[in-house]
């Protein structure tokens, strides 16, 4: 009776089959306290039989006891089969389903003499040409290889060539390592798994021989199955291959295989540990600059080391989060924190030791040091986007979770970035700029999405050293894209708020609009007939005044705009620094306005001394605030250097003036040169001013927000604004 339809929800009868131990093809799963049979071929036989409303029963058997059953019907099929005229007697052969190929892995010492050989004929050469002795190429009875060329060497041997019985791949392979065999031929998917688990890599390799392509098969008894049903089965078969579903089968079983062996290589356990110890300095230097101490510091370095690799294994549903299985990844975070603590200790006890020359000593180290931690956060946090990225790309394709182009990118990004949210939320910053103007979680997904697809396009027959080969460059791909934009200091682009609003964009609009507030304080001085400095007229200087209050006001509420939202550290930073700059441009400008309207109403009733020493004043205001403007317009550190040193000069020069017009007996009755020499005073404090707005240009003093938090920065700001 043919199969019925899946559409039949009543199965017509159960078909027997058999597995044995092969895995990822066939094998014994355990998961969440139970323990069921599972592998691509299982699978496969699973779909091409369910589709025809079949139930099957496994049974656990040898290969030889499989193919004995088959001649008997005592089982109804068996998966992953290759062609064998000889069988073709008691089975009939379902089209191929799959394709796959075989390796020879040989001793490490005879792959050095076979260095050259890449081909069959070359192998076949070497191995007749040579005195070698051979594992038993039936591993397992009745074992067909799919090459006729190999077969026909088997069938006629060297007469040097001993075949060596074994039961299986690891037999052969202790044969191998214990010196009774050189070499044997399997499949490359399993050997390179047992090679990987039992550390036999180191001795035994891979040839680099191109076996040719093997067409994998169902069989079928004769007793049980027809032939008009093995060509419904085929139907079947042949409606998933179009459908790519064994492709897909493929990469939920094989891939996991050659990225666990990946995974479980000292190297990339090495990669991984890098990764955590960069987390973990990172959250070192965030504790130093916010005073955590050692019970903070290692919560902050343990949830982004961590915390994002728990937070991973959780959502897929891992038996055991990974850190439970690999405790030396906890280990390598508290021992970087505690290292550092011991560091930074040592560092302050030769501070307070040489605390005499502390100031010096401090000045000239903090400048250089500063900067190299800067560059080590840099690295350490580029390097540990690209590991973690990695790390769960894989983690999602060993789960097995579909579709994989959807949550190897999700994973990736989790692993990398999840522990870094959990850190910011304990410090209770809300600020979380991996979430705002960070591009980090978009380069993790970017680059999973990229390591994803790789991995998805990959072809069947994959090279262990493939697999090395794509992770290295995903993660130097990944490293440099990272590292790049902190280098450069590049705003992500995908931001909901408004660019022109962006806090960064008001005070760089502060500092284009600054040199027009002090180019309207250069002309309360115009010049006579003489092109002597005298101040404007009354009307003019009124002008000049509630244009730069108008211009004043605006910037400031800009800035006050700015302080209203949440400040990265170096936005704080710029926030309070150009706050502070137009305080003193607001300070200067009144101080210039009063002492311009104050000789405005003096008027003509000066003495000829006071209208000598004014003339004096006049000149040194006009050409200092003109050297201020200058300097502030082209913005070069040079300029601000000769800046301080005209403000150095005046103060001098001021208190020369009031010396030789206020010495000897002056004359107390000229109340105007009085009040000129009043007015000196007030008219000094612009040369204060000047001298603390180019230490802040220059960055020689100190503007406050130091390493506290971004909640705490932002409550302040919001006081003083």
């Amino acid at each position: 009776m043919p199969p019925c339809h899946a559409q039949n929800p009543t199965p017509v009868r159960e078909l027997a089959s058999a597995w044995y131990n092969r895995p990822p093809y066939q094998m014994l799963q355990q998961r969440g306290g139970y323990s069921f049979v599972t592998g691509l071929e299982i699978q496969a036989a699973q779909e091409i039989f369910g589709n025809a409303g079949y139930q099957i029963v496994f049974d656990s058997l040898s290969w030889s006891d499989m193919l004995a059953k088959l001649r008997t019907g005592s089982i109804d099929f068996v998966m992953g089969a290759y062609y064998d005229k000889k069988r073709t007697e008691y089975v009939h052969y379902s089209i191929p389903y799959r394709y796959e190929r075989n390796a020879v892995y040989v001793h490490e010492s005879i792959a050095r003499k076979a260095d050259n050989v890449d081909t069959m004929d070359g192998l076949l050469k070497f191995l007749s040409a040579n005195e070698l002795r051979m594992a038993a190429i039936g591993v397992i009875e009745d074992y067909v290889y799919g090459s006729d060329d190999f077969a026909r060497f088997l069938r006629s041997p060297p007469d040097h060539l001993e075949f060596v019985p074994s039961r299986g791949y690891s037999e052969s392979m202790n044969l191998i390592l214990q010196g009774y065999a050189d070499f044997f031929v399997a499949n490359p998917v399993i050997a390179d798994r047992i090679l990987a688990e039992t550390g036999a890599g180191k001795e035994i390799t891979r040839l680099p021989v191109q076996f040719p392509q093997i067409p994998v098969h169902v069989m079928f008894s004769k007793a049980t199955i027809t032939l008009e049903e093995v060509e419904s089965f085929n139907q079947i078969i042949d409606s998933m291959v179009q459908d790519n579903r064994f492709r897909s089968l493929h990469i939920e079983f094989l891939l996991p295989v050659y990225l666990a062996i990946t995974m479980d290589q000292s190297w990339f356990h090495l990669l991984t540990m890098l990764g955590i110890a960069a987390f973990s300095f990172s959250a070192v230097l965030l504790a130093r600059k916010e005073r955590y101490n050692l019970v903070g510091a290692l919560v902050l370095a343990i949830l982004p080391a961590i915390g994002g690799g728990v937070l991973r294994d959780i959502f897929l549903g891992a038996d055991k989060v990974f850190v439970l299985h690999t405790p030396a990844f906890m280990l390598v975070a508290v021992a970087v924190v505690i290292l550092s603590f011991l560091c930074f200790k040592a560092y302050d006890c030769l501070m307070l030791k040489f605390r005499k020359n502390y100031s010096n000593l401090d000045k000239l180290t903090q400048k250089h040091l500063e900067g190299m931690f800067n560059r080590l956060f840099k690295f350490f946090d580029a390097w540990a986007v690209a590991t973690f990225t990695i790390v769960g790309v894989n983690a999602a394709v060993e789960s097995q979770a579909g579709p994989l182009w959807l949550w190897g990118p999700a994973m990736g990004a989790l692993t990398a970035s999840g522990g870094v949210v959990l850190r910011d939320i304990v410090r209770a910053d809300y600020n979380i700029e991996m979430l705002k103007q960070d591009s980090y979680a978009e380069i993790s997904i970017l680059g999973g999405i990229v390591y994803t697809g790789t991995l998805l396009l990959m072809p069947y027959e994959i090279n262990p050293g493939d697999i090395f080969y794509l992770t290295m460059f995903m993660i130097a791909l990944l490293f440099a894209a990272r590292f790049i934009i902190l280098w450069i200091g590049f705003n992500n682009p995908l931001q909901f708020g408004a660019a022109h609003t962006h806090p960064d964009a008001r005070m760089k609009e502060f500092e284009e609009l600054e040199p027009s507030l002090w180019k309207l304080m250069t002309e309360y001085f115009t010049e006579d007939s003489e092109s002597r400095a005298m101040p404007v007229n009354s009307a003019r200087a009124e002008s000049l005044h509630n244009q730069f209050l108008y211009l004043g006001s605006n910037l400031k509420e800009s800035l006050a705009k700015a302080a209203a939202e949440p400040l990265s550290n170096q936005s704080m930073r710029n926030y309070i620094q150009c706050r502070a700059r137009l305080k003193i441009a607001l300070d200067a400008e009144n101080i210039v306005y009063l002492y311009v309207t104050q000789m405005l109403d003096a008027g003509n009733q000066v003495s000829d001394k006071a209208r000598h020493f004014q003339q004096l004043i006049d000149e040194s205001l006009k050409g200092l605030i003109e050297a201020a403007q200058w300097a502030i317009e082209s913005g070069e550190p040079l300029d601000f250097t000769m800046l301080e040193g005209l403000t150095l000069s005046h103060h001098k020069r001021f208190n020369e003036i009031r010396s030789r017009y206020g010495e000897g007996d002056p004359d107390y009755r000229d109340h105007s040169l009085q009040t000129a020499l009043r007015a000196t005073h007030k008219i000094e404090r612009i040369t204060y001013l000047l001298g603390d707005y180019v230490l802040l240009r220059l960055s020689k003093k100190e503007t406050g927000a130091g390493g506290v938090s971004n909640r705490k920065v932002h409550n302040m700001l919001s006081k003083n604004t």
